[in-house]
């Protein structure tokens, strides 16, 4: 596979961060749209804009955590994931919605 998508050449363009270096610079707010973080297996995920950030800090993050069950590892849920209270990002939210069958 090759990258999830892929962006204009910058800065960071020929470095390919690991996951959890990925999400960390991205939490920090220390990322740009040049990021590029190795999600295993030949896929490298990109963003086009900085408006896109937030959707490949929501991936990043889901793949971590689908690792960690994978791998049986202890998880802990955020506070603000629990409770009814949705943390979704507006572009998931969309596809979600698209997908619920009609009434």
């Amino acid at each position: 596979m090759g990258n999830a998508n892929s962006g204009p050449a910058g800065d960071m363009q020929d470095e390919i961060l690991p996951l959890d270096e990925g999400i960390s610079r991205l939490e920090t707010g220390t990322a740009d749209a040049d990021i590029q973080i190795d999600f295993g297996e030949g896929v490298v995920a990109s963003v086009s804009g900085d408006d896109e950030l937030d959707g490949l800090l929501q991936r990043a993050r889901g793949l971590r955590l689908i690792k960690m069950m994978a791998e049986l590892k202890p998880v802990e849920r955020p506070a603000h994931m629990r409770k009814d209270k949705t943390a979704l990002h507006p572009a998931v939210e969309e596809i979600l919605d698209a997908l619920r069958p009609a009434d």
